[in-house]
């Protein structure tokens, strides 16, 4: 039986004892004026007793380490150095059984600010030993009555199960399910909620969208592999609010979501697409296990799966971990050269990696609209017009008209561009419905047409009923 044990080491804080900080600071080799500098820091603490909404009165410390003082996570950071090299120590002696997953690298625990993770099989002797170690843990340190609490329960280990719940979100060893994303859901809709009733412009909500929802979803992205269904509904969410979505209904637009996740120097306004962004992010681990970099998740990867192999001769298995086989899909998009040049030098760039999975074509007139002179207000209608996607009143008039033959006609999917009309004229059969059809779109065409004359000549165009009532005559007649 293996053991993986989770112990939360908060309530230390207040208890670690100066002394042996200071003891701790000298065997670790610390300049004596800096460790007077420390020491002068901790032995200063006080703490004022409020009551009744006043102060009545103060005492001085004597041991702990503040929370939220800058300089307590690094000195506890030490403490925990100190109980690592213990447990390192525990681990060399008889009797005592690493994890198979982590016997090669002789991993015996993993700290992450006040939380300590524990790794070794679970028998008498490994216990034992464990409890030993900690055993002096709490006397050198001083954190004895919530530790020893812990070691006790230690003793009657229960087993636990996948799921996990820490900081909130839900960890398993398996795929990551979209019901455990909900606590990314829910930051963004707290954000949408309060900004429902702001009169934002497109500029402001582009700027909102950039800086705080994908940057939520940016962070969660970095540490997860987040499902396909919650990345669509991160990008609908975004997309809704640019264009201002008010339960069913939200206003017109010409830009699809694809243009708008281009990256500026390509035409777009700089949104990075979620899929996209997420083979981005993966691909950073594929580069750092291409190049061996030195660190912990690295050589366990080396040590269970790779074994010395490069990561791109490796041949992918069923029983290899979930994260570890999306990690290696990554080699089907962008292989070794191609990785190559989305880094900096040995840095590799995220960034440059999601331009390349765009590949699209720079745009020439980018620049001028990302000229810094421009205010971004005024960019945002700047790059509507170059892009041709402003809704402009020929534009609209030609779209309402199609709406409302289409009330009376029936679902009938319009012809976008020449190329379109081309195609379904090739297509026409001698079906008297295609014929009907074709006799419509030819009536409708040359109504726009007219009624655009119209409008160039003389200053005024026919309402979009009464285009729609000419279409049907025509088609009566």
């Amino acid at each position: 039986m293996n053991q993986k044990r989770e112990i939360d080491l908060s309530k230390a804080y207040d208890t670690v004892d100066w002394n042996f900080v200071e003891d701790l600071l000298r065997l670790l080799c610390f300049p004596s004026r800096f460790i007077n500098w420390i020491m002068t820091c901790l032995k200063g603490t006080s703490y004022h007793l409020l009551l009744n909404g006043r102060i009545q009165g103060s005492f001085k410390g004597k041991k702990g380490l503040r929370q939220g003082d800058s300089m307590s996570p690094l000195l506890f950071v030490l403490v925990m150095e100190y109980l690592t090299r213990l447990l390192s120590y525990y681990s060399s002696k008889k009797g005592f059984g690493f994890h198979p997953l982590c016997k090669h690298l002789r991993l015996t625990n993993l700290c992450f600010a006040d939380d300590l993770v524990i790794f070794c099989k679970g028998n008498i002797n490994s216990m034992r030993l464990i409890f030993e170690a900690f055993t002096k843990f709490c006397n050198d340190t001083g954190v004895r009555e919530e530790i020893k609490a812990v070691i006790l329960d230690i003793v009657q280990i229960e087993e636990g199960r996948f799921p996990l719940k820490y900081l909130g979100v839900q960890l398993r060893p398996t795929k990551w399910k979209a019901s455990d994303c909900g606590i990314i859901l829910d930051k963004l809709n707290r954000n949408l909620n309060c900004w429902a009733s702001r009169n934002l412009s497109f500029a402001g909500r582009a700027q909102l969208i950039h800086s705080v929802l994908l940057g939520i979803r940016n962070y969660w992205m970095s540490i997860f592999i987040i499902p396909s269904k919650i990345t669509a509904a991160i990008d609908k969410s975004c997309r809704d609010f640019l264009w201002e979505k008010s339960g069913n209904k939200r206003k017109l637009h010409r830009a699809s979501w694809e243009k708008v996740c281009l990256p500026k120097k390509l035409g777009g306004v700089g949104f990075r697409e979620g899929k996209k962004w997420n083979k981005a992010l993966l691909a950073k681990y594929l580069w750092a296990l291409s190049k061996k970099e030195d660190c912990l998740w690295v050589k366990w990867i080396n040590s269970i799966y790779l074994k010395d192999q490069s990561i791109w001769g490796y041949a992918k298995k069923d029983d290899a971990s979930w994260y570890f086989r999306k990690i290696l899909s990554i080699r089907e998009y962008l292989d070794e050269a191609k990785l190559q040049q989305a880094a900096r030098g040995d840095k590799f760039s995220t960034k440059n990696c999601y331009n390349y999975l765009v590949e699209e074509i720079p745009i020439a007139y980018a620049s001028a609209i990302r000229d810094t002179l421009v205010i971004p207000k005024h960019r945002f209608i700047f790059w509507q017009i170059a892009n041709s996607q402003l809704l402009t009143r020929d534009y609209l008039h030609r779209i309402m008209v199609f709406v409302a033959v289409n009330r009376w006609l029936g679902d009938f999917h319009w012809p976008r561009s020449t190329a379109e009309l081309l195609q379904y004229c090739c297509n026409a059969t001698r079906d008297l419905t295609k014929r009907i059809l074709n006799a419509v779109m030819a009536v409708v065409l040359y109504l726009l047409w007219k009624n655009r004359n119209r409008l160039a000549s003389r200053s005024y165009a026919r309402w979009i009923t009464g285009s729609s009532y000419d279409v049907e005559s025509a088609h009566v007649s």
